[in-house]
């Protein structure tokens, strides 16, 4: 799998990208609304991407930000979504508006995005609305600390919940200078 691409940007379009990365030319696909954030040509770029791989072909799609792309997978996840629909998603909405639309259930946004009707726009709601929710961390605390320590306990195999539960039991229960791998260590102690 290719997780980043850093190289100089050759070509761009609405619709992809090609980025020279040591000799060889990498065609990766992007959503029209990253286009404008884009570097000149000749300039060096970053993206994150996700390698499609299929019988009649491979796709390489690309983001500028980690967040684009885990909301690409994401919505790649739902039956009857491909990379390229999803793709069509991200260039039609950003993803807080996205985001507050599968959340309050509003069917009016999702059904302007080219090729989504009213029942994908539902069956859209009704398999993200929980996911979306779950992403949202609940704890308080040390933000990005407890954001990361939330990460690496999912990681081990905890659910979100319990991930949730043992940090904020250990925020709770360790001095108030914490560093990342003793707040890890307690909040396991607290599982």
């Amino acid at each position: 799998m290719i997780h980043y691409l850093k190289g100089k940007l050759v070509a761009k379009s609405p619709t992809f990208v090609i980025v020279e990365v040591g000799g060889l030319g990498y065609r990766v696909n992007f959503p029209l609304s990253n286009y404008a954030a884009l570097p000149p040509e000749g300039s060096t770029v970053s993206l994150y991407t996700h390698l499609h791989l299929r019988d009649d072909g491979i796709s390489l799609y690309g983001f500028l930000k980690e967040e684009e792309k885990d909301f690409f997978l994401l919505l790649t996840t739902l039956s009857k979504i491909g990379p390229k629909s999803a793709l069509r998603m991200l260039s039609s909405l950003s993803i807080p508006e996205f985001k507050k639309a599968i959340k309050g259930g509003d069917l009016t946004t999702l059904i302007r995005i080219p090729g989504i009707g009213r029942k994908t726009a539902q069956r859209m709601v009704l398999e993200l609305k929980d996911k979306i929710e779950a992403e949202e961390p609940t704890v308080t605390g040390k933000g990005v600390l407890t954001k990361d320590a939330m990460a690496a306990l999912i990681s081990l195999g905890y659910t979100r919940k319990e991930a949730e539960e043992g940090v904020q039991a250990a925020l709770s229960s360790v001095r108030e200078e914490v560093d990342l791998p003793e707040l890890i260590k307690e909040a396991l102690r607290c599982i």
